[in-house]
């Protein structure tokens, strides 16, 4: 079964391992997605993608992200 993709951060290459750390220290499922190749803007920044989430869960990322995540576009 496919995970759905609710919210994410755009962060910027350099800080993805820290993220993942992170996130997998505190057991909180998500998946990256790398940049477009072809596009010259944006082509450092790598999306953490996550699914639904109890609040618990979504206060504890928004929190290690400093803010609220972007809706993923369906």
């Amino acid at each position: 079964m496919k995970s759905s993709k609710s919210f994410y951060y755009t962060v910027d290459h350099s800080m993805v391992e820290e993220y993942k750390k992170m996130l997998d220290l505190m057991k909180i499922p998500y998946t990256i997605e790398a940049p477009v190749a072809l596009l010259k803007q944006g082509a450092s920044q790598y999306s953490f993608v996550f699914p639904n989430m109890p609040a618990k869960l979504y206060g504890m990322v928004s929190k290690l992200f400093k803010g609220d995540g972007k809706p993923y576009p369906q």
